[in-house]
């Protein structure tokens, strides 16, 4: 018995000059690394000294196993085990990092459009409101048709429409306004420029370059377009 507790003292002592000679200090072994430590030793001691020599035979590479698990939980918690917990929670984030649109928030926000037969259709929240508009980036501006602005809060009895607009069908005038918000999907860009048309001018409202030269990007690929913020 006598020499089983020497030994143990030896490995205790062992694992500890071991720490020292790594570059530890007594200040950075306080706490889980003695701990650690002592633990393994006694319970290393204790499987040593009930059982006997043939099961102790039988046993050895498990207390073997046992006693150096030890000496490596207290290498490797010697430090302050923070910054590992923060570099391992920052490296599983960067390693499942994926489109905001998937439901991540690491990368760029982006909507993806698929093309109708009247051009891209976004389901747009002008104000808080929702109702359908026609990406053109040939549109220098948002405009909004009167009842689109309306639905928007926009009060339209006392607008002034001189603000002209070629189109097509010739030169149209639209009142200029400002609008709180406009949101496509996960994309919000507040305080948009933007014009209200005077009834039967617009068949869609417009989701005009006003918007869409604030994102990040917006790129036509087939079918789809893709804006990113």
């Amino acid at each position: 018995m006598f020499a089983l507790l020497v030994s143990a003292i030896v490995a205790l002592g062992g694992a500890l000059l071991f720490l020292l000679a790594t570059g530890s200090s007594f200040e950075a072994m306080q706490g889980p690394p003695i701990a650690i430590t002592v633990i393994g030793a006694l319970i290393l001691l204790y499987l040593l000294s009930h059982h006997s020599n043939e099961r102790r035979s039988r046993r050895l590479p498990a207390i073997v196993a046992l006693g150096v698990v030890a000496v490596v939980g207290a290498i490797t918690t010697r430090v302050d085990p923070t910054p590992f917990i923060k570099n391992f929670f920052a490296s599983v984030q960067t390693d499942g990092a994926m489109d905001v649109s998937s439901g991540a928030a690491s990368a760029p926000a982006s909507v993806r459009i698929r093309k109708m037969a009247d051009g891209f259709i976004a389901n747009a929240e002008v104000n808080g409101q929702l109702f359908q508009m026609l990406v053109d980036s040939g549109a220098a501006t948002v405009v909004l048709r009167q009842s689109d602005a309306e639905k928007a809060g926009i009060d339209v009895t006392h607008m002034t429409f001189d603000t002209p607009l070629k189109t097509a069908n010739g030169t149209s005038y639209l009142a200029p306004i400002r609008l709180k918000s406009v949101r496509v999907g996960q994309l919000t860009i507040d305080d948009v420029e933007a014009l209200v048309a005077k009834p039967g001018t617009l068949n869609e409202s417009l989701l005009g370059m006003s918007f869409l030269r604030r994102l990040t990007s917006y790129q036509v690929a087939g079918d789809f377009i893709t804006l990113r913020q």
